[in-house]
């Protein structure tokens, strides 16, 4: 069975879980997993992995994630999209008499932010949309996040471009909703778009419809990076035949089994290599140890 990541140009109007089942159909196999939804309306990069790549999913949850689209001041929406019903009056705004760099900067660096209650964001174990829906008042609980930069440019008196690097479990809507909370005219995401998440960028990336013109099998895993190559963050390491055999055995690699180390930029966790060039696991150094316990092991 393949394993690997595809990086999907997501279109809008289409759901990032039917992007999964066409990955599905496409290379026959059940193990499918996205990492990280984008919302119907959103279009942009979409990170999918299959069979054994699935199992990256918390690494990649974790990147940082770089969007760009605009925001409509005026008035709020139940989504805090343009796919709501509107929540407050409407209001007339002039964006060239606001300082928006100063705006923008409240909402740069370490602050709390409320999901949308439209979001899969549970309560109780339920998701939040499902209340939405049973017009069941709740009270989401504020998340810390980060906004690494965050910057706008004005489009006309009431529609604001952006551009805003983000952690994981940042919500671009409730940014977009809050600026217009702040300034008293309420506002909404009108268009947004994913540009980047870690080291894999838009321009990169592949439409399922390219993978569906794809000749023949051999074609279409062109577009599947190996997991051999994925997390190049974490640094190499080389194991001989006994060090292959303890790790895929849930057994700690000893320090007298490691062929060669290969420094990265980071050094908590560490892939596991055999001389052949086969990914074992992923794994950590154990504290004041002299070896590594592996945290996901990749059998043959």
């Amino acid at each position: 069975m393949i394993s690997g990541l595809v990086a999907i140009n997501k279109p809008k109007n289409i759901s990032s879980h039917a992007i999964v089942v066409n990955i599905r159909k496409l290379f026959n196999t059940k193990k499918v997993g996205h990492f990280g939804t984008l919302d119907p309306m959103a279009e942009g990069l979409l990170l999918v992995g299959i069979g054994k790549a699935t199992k990256f999913f918390n690494f990649y949850m974790k990147k940082r994630k770089l969007y760009s689209g605009i925001i409509k001041f005026g008035f709020s929406t139940s989504t805090y999209d343009m796919e709501g019903f509107p929540t407050s009056e409407k209001k007339e705004i002039d964006l060239t008499k606001i300082d928006v760099n100063s705006l923008l900067l409240d909402f740069t660096g370490e602050i709390l932010q409320v999901p949308p209650i439209y979001s899969a964001k549970k309560y109780k174990g339920k998701p939040s949309y499902k209340y939405a829906r049973e017009n069941k008042k709740i009270e989401l609980k504020p998340v810390k996040v980060k906004i690494y930069s965050l910057k706008g440019e004005i489009v006309n008196k009431n529609r604001l471009c952006f551009e805003a690097l983000t952690s994981s479990g940042t919500y671009v809507r409730s940014i977009a909703h809050d600026l217009g909370q702040k300034i008293g005219v309420g506002a909404y995401l009108e268009e947004l778009k994913r540009e980047r998440i870690g080291e894999f960028e838009l321009d990169k990336s592949v439409s399922i419809e390219e993978l569906v013109k794809s000749k023949n099998f051999m074609d279409i895993t062109d577009f599947v990076i190996p997991i051999e190559k994925l997390l190049p963050e974490f640094p190499k390491i080389i194991v001989n035949q006994m060090g292959r055999n303890a790790v895929l055995n849930g057994m700690p690699l000893l320090a007298k089994d490691v062929i060669k180390i290969f420094p990265s930029e980071s050094d908590i966790y560490f892939r596991l290599f055999d001389e052949q060039g086969k990914l074992l696991s992923i794994a950590q150094k154990e504290e004041n140890k002299t070896r590594f316990k592996s945290n996901i092991v990749f059998p043959d």
